[in-house]
């Protein structure tokens, strides 16, 4: 339903000036007085009574005339008011009826009316037509809009990865910390995705009712700033990591390094270290701490009891008490100063100044550099060569030596001894059962549902395990005509080795009864014989 606000028309006659109150309709809103004494302000009417006045428009309820002045006027054409919105983007009109015997406004008026307040753009010629075929009165009717401004967007930058790492200690159930996993940095691989970019986009511009054009905001253009080791697509909007390492954010730019750096200790601040990369301690490695690297791990201090694990090389430019708890493991060399109490593995070479009561084992030679550099105690194993200047020592301390086979082959050959002999207890176990079983058939018994259970399990099992074992047997004799056959291994004694000592090439094994110096030990038939250097 169409409402109409209440206006007012003025009718002019010979002895005075009267308003005619049209009341609001269909929920309209009704006059205002503050507008009605303006529009009389605008006719010249100044000598009448407002407050009587509004005392009477308040109380119509229906058509009614009011006295005004006594003081003639003109007539009076129809007028409109025109308001522009504070963006200058919408032109609202509002019309008062002419007096009784005014004229009404054409289009030509209501445009002429527009220019007058410089509305040139965006005017719509429907309103425009349609309120002169209908007109509505003291009612706010927008009549011209401008062109909206289209806002552009900025550049933005989505960083897949976690730039504000945090290093909080792990809360466990009991109540106590765990400080082993602080989460300092984030890895990634090499051809991760780091960031992309979406470009900014640009806005369209506008224009007001005055017809000025209406510029957008200007938008951000982004640029994706990057380190080394980093690869950016050809359309520049995407950045990846080239190498396994791991990756930060620094005010705006992207940095991936392959080279963690520890600037003290690794203790408490720091946690257990996981890193797809290179790992560098500036300080100590403190007991109980892990440090796992895919590259290669150097440590400028000492190695407490703690754990290390590299992909590539190991580097200790101080050495390792490792408190029969300390371990390394490197799938190149480990170089050291010294190693104490430790469990060590290379799968190429082990150099170190001094080895005491220590585990070590190496794919191709375990050497111990220096004239005075000793190896006392623990067990020593190596592919090709063990040389060292001292063996054991004047107490006779234990210390055994093997070379020849490298030390994968030793630990499988091992390990296939110990599954033949449980394979083969097994299946003599099953056999025994499916015998018994097979007996009582032969005596006309009939077997019960779970003897029947059981002979199946066994004749299956019999079954798996025997085919096992066959493979398991075939892989046995392989490995140990290798051993048999592999006499290439040596121990190279520079100056001293002590009873005590026990050398074990590939299988040959040759107990040392008394001091020998400046000497080597190979394989000689079935025999380990010594010799000159």
């Amino acid at each position: 339903m169409k409402y109409t606000n209440a206006y007012f028309r003025l009718d002019i006659r010979e002895n005075g000036v009267y308003v005619h109150i049209y009341p609001e309709k269909d929920g309209g809103k009704k006059i205002v007085i503050q507008e009605f004494a303006e529009y009389l302000e605008k006719c010249g009417i100044r000598d009448y009574n407002l407050p009587e006045l509004n005392k009477a428009i308040e109380k119509a309820t229906q058509e009614v005339d009011l006295f005004v002045t006594s003081n003639v006027i003109s007539e009076v054409d129809e007028m409109a008011k025109v308001r522009v919105t504070d963006d200058k983007m919408m032109a609202i009109v509002r019309f008062y009826p002419p007096s009784m015997n005014g004229k009404f406004m054409t289009e030509k008026d209501i445009y002429n009316e527009l220019e007058r307040y410089n509305i040139t753009y965006g005017i719509s010629s429907k309103v425009v037509k349609a309120y002169t075929m209908g007109q509505q009165f003291c009612r706010d009717i927008p009549i011209a809009k401008g062109t909206p401004v289209v806002q552009g967007k900025d550049a933005q930058i989505i960083y897949q990865f976690e730039t504000e790492p945090t290093a909080k200690p792990k809360l466990l159930e009991d109540g106590s910390v765990d400080f082993h996993e602080l989460n300092l940095f984030t890895s990634v691989k090499q051809g991760d995705l780091l960031a992309e970019l979406i470009p900014e986009v640009q806005g369209q511009e506008g224009k007001d009712v005055f017809g000025n054009p209406v510029p957008p905001v200007r938008v951000k253009p982004g640029v994706l700033k990057h380190g080394r080791n980093i690869r950016m697509s050809e359309d520049k909007t995407k950045i990846y990591s080239e190498v396994d390492g791991d990756v930060k954010l620094e005010i705006d730019t992207v940095f991936v390094s392959n080279t963690y750096t520890v600037p003290a200790d690794v203790d408490t601040s720091t946690g257990d270290i996981h890193y797809n990369g290179n790992v560098f301690v500036t300080g100590n490695v403190r007991s109980g701490f892990t440090i796992e690297a895919t590259g290669d791990i150097e440590v400028n201090g000492v190695v407490e009891g703690a754990r290390l694990i590299s992909g590539g090389n190991i580097v200790l430019k101080r050495g390792v008490q490792g408190m029969s708890k300390g371990y390394l493991e490197a799938k190149n060399d480990i170089v050291t100063k010294f190693i104490e109490s430790a469990n060590v593995k290379a799968g190429g070479t082990i150099n170190t100044g001094s080895s005491l009561h220590s585990d070590l084992t190496a794919g191709d030679k375990v050497i111990v550099s220096g004239k005075k550099g000793f190896l006392i105690g623990g067990t020593i194993s190596a592919g090709k060569r063990i040389e060292a200047s001292v063996f054991g020592n004047k107490m006779n301390t234990v210390t055994t030596l093997k070379v020849g086979v490298e030390p994968e082959v030793m630990d499988r050959y091992k390990e296939l001894t110990t599954l033949i002999k449980e394979h083969q207890d097994e299946l003599l176990q099953h056999k025994q059962v499916l015998e018994s079983l097979k007996k009582k058939m032969a005596e006309g018994l009939k077997l019960l549902p779970n003897q029947m259970v059981m002979a199946k399990q066994s004749s299956e099992a019999f079954k798996t395990i025997g085919e096992l074992l066959e493979k398991e047997s075939a892989e046995y004799m392989v490995l140990k005509k290798e051993i048999e056959e592999n006499t290439g291994g040596k121990v190279v004694v520079n100056h001293t080795v002590f009873p005590g000592v026990c050398i074990c090439i590939s299988n040959r094994i040759y107990p040392v009864k008394d001091v020998r110096s400046h000497c080597q030990f190979r394989a000689d038939g079935a025999d380990v014989v010594s010799m000159p250097i």
